[in-house]
């Protein structure tokens, strides 16, 4: 499996990344798809939202997106952000082969935040039960979109930890049984490797840092989030240094080996955190997001501040 770590960023926020690819690098399509183009709906003003109906209809056409082809372009169409041009290129590189994958493109980029993790969670869960070289080459394709303009957001590498891990590149997590400990009662080391994690987190929730809070002096809503979780470890000599990319993914795989009943119970910790120091209590789409992914990557339930924060969309068959 490709490894993330040229995707590390030097800063918390958005840094140069020596190493990433150029955007304009050639790189191997994918395979054209033999299933039929999804039809592009009737267009719409930017600011006339769809009625039910209408909404109903699209759903219904990105559940249809099967074929290997469209499924790898709807990923990527996913990931891009919009007003990037180097992604975008990267994108069309990636596409210019697969039938009917503008059209599709066009759809999934109008979506609302709370549609979209959904049905890229849907869309790599199909890519799953697919043959290994396309789940590899989905893989390669993500990591050259990320890198394209030579910058990874922290949320950019959750993606890419998320993905990676939905495709299979799984540690065997705990199953079900007691846990020895509560979670107050964790080993240092292991207490160290969720503030590691944690720290981590913290540049996206309750919401992404900016440059003004090392400008102004105040302190970050993340350091505070941060402090607010760990203050039951204050013996473990938790710092909320960023990890780089080998302590990140070591202290994933420590936080993946908790107890089973343990792990929802972190997760539910960083969700009440957030929401405490989140405006009016509720998460903004960034955070929400962040905790989508770490409840995934630790195979938890959604907390309901986190749930409440997306619409579901149909799990992959």
């Amino acid at each position: 499996m490709p490894d993330p770590d040229d995707l590390q960023p030097a800063s918390p926020t958005d840094e140069p990344v020596p190493s990433a690819p150029a955007a304009a690098k050639a790189a191997a399509p994918a395979s054209a798809s033999t299933a039929a183009p999804a039809p592009a709906a009737a267009k719409k003003p930017a600011s006339t939202p769809l009625g039910p109906a209408e909404l109903a209809q699209r759903r219904a056409r990105f559940a249809q997106v099967n074929g290997p082809g469209q499924l790898h372009a709807a990923v990527l169409a996913l990931l891009v952000t919009p007003g990037r041009a180097r992604e975008m290129a990267v994108w069309r590189d990636e596409c210019r082969q697969i039938v009917g994958a503008k059209e599709l493109r066009n759809e999934l980029m109008q979506i609302d935040e709370a549609e979209r993790m959904p049905w890229l969670e849907h869309y790599v869960a199909r890519v799953a039960l697919g043959p290994l070289d396309k789940r590899q080459q989905l893989l390669r394709a993500v990591r050259r979109l990320i890198a394209a303009d030579g910058r990874a957001l922290a949320l950019d590498r959750l993606r890419w930890l998320a993905i990676r891990h939905a495709l299979g590149d799984v540690r065997a997590l705990a199953g079900p049984g007691a846990a020895d400990v509560e979670l107050d009662g964790l080993a240092t080391d292991t207490a160290r490797q969720i503030g590691r994690f944690t720290a981590f987190l913290s540049r996206i929730v309750p919401m992404p840092e900016i440059d003004l809070d090392v400008v102004s002096g105040a302190q970050a809503s993340g350091e505070r989030w941060w402090r607010e979780v760990m203050q039951t470890w204050p013996d473990a000599g938790a710092t909320r240094d960023l990890p780089d990319a080998n302590a990140l993914v070591a202290a994933l795989h420590d936080v993946q080996a908790l107890p089973w009943m343990l792990r929802p119970v972190l997760v539910r910790r960083w969700a009440d955190a957030a929401v405490a120091l989140s405006p009016a209590g509720r998460l903004g789409a960034p955070a929400a997001e962040a905790l989508r992914i770490a409840a995934r990557l630790l195979e938890c339930p959604l907390p309901p501040p986190v749930a409440a924060c997306f619409v579901e969309v149909p799990a992959a068959p």
